[in-house]
């Protein structure tokens, strides 16, 4: 081989290596700037839901660690199918992310074909946090307990309800007891949840399903009287109400809702894993204060946070089956 020829050789081989190289570094440095602008959050649900407040918290801290903005955008509808599709069809920067729930990321794609797929469109971000639904009347309804409000709706040949949307954990959770106890219970949809809100406080429903977050300024008024608590033991913050499964001798019923945060699925790994570490240190520095109104941090980052999801989405297909629960058209 002439000295010229393997030189030649050398420098396509450095040519090479530096061409296979250049996506890497380039990736790398976008990750190194990130965030370099706000980002938008998206929340699937309306204004005032627990999952607006639970985004607003987490990114707020989240900002203070990225030394950036986070913007809240809601976009509700679809039992949060209309704002994941959103940020699932967005630039795969960083810089468009959703809060997304058991509703818009496992019982939707449940209830109909989705314009995305929850596992192959998104990469999961963190587990924020996890809330047990709570089983509340208006004050003006008889029953002390939850059995006694059961066999109250017996008796009143039907019993309207209102949740936190169609197609949410808080509409299954009645329509499951509804199917497995035989209670004549009837879903009020309602466009978004502070109409849920009036409608149970002005006893035109009697009972609401709910997390606690978002009904502790009507426990706090009396204007509403809580009956159980959907969880495997009683929340720190209502230690008196028994859990579903106390008041009725079943486990049947302990559907916990989860929050968490999604990037669009080609986003690169190291955007990811910023974002994830940030916001699992935001929610985790606010576990004492979550607490306090029943909602427990988790702070699960991608990895786990993954794993968890991935399997949590047959397992509520099954409730939606079981329910028959449909999106409305």
């Amino acid at each position: 081989m002439t000295k010229v020829s393997a030189e030649v050789k050398v420098d396509r081989r450095a040519l090479v290596v530096s061409l296979i190289s250049v996506p890497f570094v380039s990736r790398r440095a976008v990750a190194d700037e990130f965030p370099s602008r706000p980002i938008k959050l998206i929340v699937p649900f309306g204004a005032g839901s627990v999952a607006d407040i639970v985004g607003r918290k987490t990114s707020d801290k989240a900002g203070e660690i990225l030394k950036t903005t986070f913007v809240v955008e809601n976009r509700p509808g679809a039992g949060g199918a209309i704002g994941a599709e959103a940020v699932a069809t967005s630039a795969p920067d960083g810089y468009t992310i959703c809060l997304g729930t058991v509703a818009s990321h496992a019982i939707a794609a449940a209830m109909e074909k989705l314009p995305y797929d929850p596992i192959k469109d998104f990469k999961p971000l963190t587990l924020l946090v996890t809330t047990a639904n709570l089983i509340v009347v208006n004050s003006n309804v008889p029953a002390k307990t939850l059995k006694e409000y059961l066999d109250y709706a017996k008796t009143k040949g039907v019993s309207l309800y209102v949740s936190g949307g169609v197609a949410t954990t808080t509409q299954l959770l009645p329509e499951l007891i509804k199917v497995k106890l035989n209670v004549p219970l009837q879903h009020v949809p309602a466009a978004k949840v502070g109409d849920s809100y009036n409608d149970l406080v002005a006893g035109r429903v009697d009972m609401m399903c709910y997390p606690a977050i978002g009904l502790q300024p009507f426990l706090n008024s009396g204007a509403v009287r809580p009956l159980a608590v959907a969880a495997p033991s009683r929340v720190k913050s209502l230690p008196d109400v028994p859990t579903v499964s106390e008041a009725l001798g079943s486990a049947d019923f302990d559907l916990i809702a989860w929050f968490g945060s999604f990037a669009p699925a080609a986003t690169p790994d190291p955007i990811v894993n910023t974002l994830s570490s940030a916001l699992s240190t935001a929610v985790l520095s606010m576990s004492d204060d979550l607490e306090k109104i029943g909602v427990e941090a988790r702070g699960w980052q991608a990895d786990k946070f993954g794993a968890f999801f991935r399997e949590d989405v047959p397992r509520w297909a099954d409730v939606v089956h079981l329910t028959g629960v449909t999106e409305p058209h």
